[in-house]
């Protein structure tokens, strides 16, 4: 068939420092894809961490109504700012910053972490991840200080 999917536990159930996702496809296709998977690609820890994620059944459908409208909250008062804002269909998002490293720095002596996208070969925009209510309301005033 050819098709995969790959899921990240990584941004669904916000545990990034773990590195984690699944890959569902037919078996001989995931047998093709794991010949380049390196042996120690998942540590215990993250598997614990996983197989408890994957435990809650209901988290998805609670939370990603709310992750959603906070990305479009937050959009908003990011092109309100006059910020170019590209979004695809992730909640997350890329803002064109100018400089991007700056941009970062000066967010981030305010106390909001942002990502500069010079290592994907964009290096004027930042990738901004929605967080709660008052959180994106404090990424916004920040950035408003900084423009």
């Amino acid at each position: 068939m050819g098709l995969l999917r790959l899921h990240s536990l990584t941004k669904s159930y916000a545990i990034a420092g773990l590195r984690l996702g699944y890959l569902l496809a037919d078996a001989e296709l995931i047998a093709r894809v794991a010949a380049y998977q390196p042996t120690w690609s998942v540590s215990s820890a993250a598997q614990a961490a996983g197989l408890a994620a994957l435990a809650d059944g209901g988290f998805l459908a609670r939370t990603l109504p709310q992750i959603w409208a906070g990305s479009d909250a937050l959009q908003a008062g990011l092109i309100a700012l006059g910020l170019r804002v590209h979004r695809a269909g992730l909640p997350f998002m890329l803002v064109r910053a100018g400089d991007g490293a700056a941009t970062r720095a000066a967010l981030l002596r305010r106390g909001c972490a942002v990502r500069d996208c010079a290592s994907f070969g964009l290096p004027a925009w930042v990738r901004v991840a929605p967080r709660r209510p008052e959180e994106n309301v404090r990424l916004l005033d920040a950035w408003k200080e900084i423009l």
